[in-house]
């Protein structure tokens, strides 16, 4: 059972995050399309400047310094959905887990109905063994989706699965 569990877990969580990368999850809750919308081209210039001739350590160094800061000011001054939504999609890359979960905090601090930032923010507790908050995090979405939309029902089968696991038994 709890092998089952699990693959049922991993296949769904593949799922959405190849949703998340390649799709767009704003339409989970509206068809209307989206304007695209990218990085400054400008910063981008500067930045390949900067990093014009520098190893991968280099690089990555200046990238998590940059993140660094971009959180402390976050921090002391607070910001935008667009600066939070930055960190996260920073830390993302990074693949920094308590990163990630501090932003995903901020953002949801700011728009707490946010389903981008609600479905991360579930699939990372999930991550860390965390079913009571991923389930948490998975119910305050579902409202949000249009009951229509074929991701209602994953998420509405993802939250069954929690209420089906065993909460004695770990998850990793």
């Amino acid at each position: 059972m709890r092998m089952v569990f699990l693959i049922a877990l991993v296949v769904i969580f593949a799922g959405l995050a190849t949703y998340l990368a390649i799709g767009n999850p704003r339409l989970l809750i509206s068809s209307a399309p989206m304007a695209p919308q990218g990085p400054d081209p400008d910063r981008v210039a500067a930045l390949q400047a900067q990093l014009q001739g520098a190893d991968e350590d280099q690089v990555r160094g200046t990238i998590e310094g940059m993140v660094a800061g971009l959180r402390s000011r976050l921090e002391t001054e607070g910001g935008t959905v667009d600066e939070w939504d930055r960190l996260i999609r920073s830390y993302a890359t990074l693949e920094d887990v308590e990163g990630l979960s501090f932003a995903l905090g901020g953002l949801l601090d700011l728009e707490p109905e946010n389903p981008q930032a609600l479905l991360l923010a579930g699939q990372v507790a999930a991550q860390q063994g965390d079913r009571v908050q991923a389930k948490a995090f998975f119910m305050r979405l579902l409202p949000l989706i249009d009951p229509e939309h074929p991701r209602f029902e994953q998420i509405q089968t993802l939250i069954q699965t929690f209420d089906q696991a065993d909460p004695t038994t770990p998850s990793n």
